[in-house]
């Protein structure tokens, strides 16, 4: 049995128009069947049997093509967005890494700085210790000479 939508017509041209078997003129036209839509093909006028399509049909199918627009529409849009994510987390690594080597070295710093600290705080005591030094060796002085 022969599908439906698969009507098989033979035409032949006749002075630059296509003709159909019956050799009436024929013309160009679109399928629109839901198995073929788009489907560029010849008939005649005695040849337009055409299934009744369900309610709704072209509501349904101008819906679906706008969905699948759509959908590759977001396809290249989440491909460009994905390849921006890609780009933005290396150069979040990158940045990354920048401040890893910053603080290592603000660390080190630290290091240095207490190391100082510590030096200064040693030096300030030494300091004190030699001025109470110098004031013991003028007491001893002092009470030695008004003896």
């Amino acid at each position: 049995m022969e599908h439906p939508y698969l009507l098989s017509f033979h035409f032949h041209e006749l002075d630059e128009l296509k003709a159909c078997g019956c050799e009436k003129s024929a013309k160009e036209r679109t399928s629109w069947k839901y198995h073929n839509p788009g489907r560029q093909f010849w008939n005649c006028c005695n040849n337009l049997e055409d299934d009744e399509l369900p309610e709704g049909y072209y509501n349904n199918l101008i819906r679906t093509l706008k969905q699948h627009v759509d959908s590759k529409e977001n396809s290249v849009e989440l491909i460009s967005l994905r390849k921006k994510v890609v780009e933005l987390e290396f150069l979040l690594s990158k940045e990354k890494s920048f401040v890893d080597k910053l603080e290592k070295n603000i660390t080190k710093e630290k290091q240095v700085v207490m190391m100082l600290n510590n030096k200064l705080e040693a030096s300030i005591q030494q300091n004190f210790m030699l001025k109470v030094l110098v004031v013991m060796i003028l007491l001893g002085v002092a009470l030695w000479c008004f003896k």
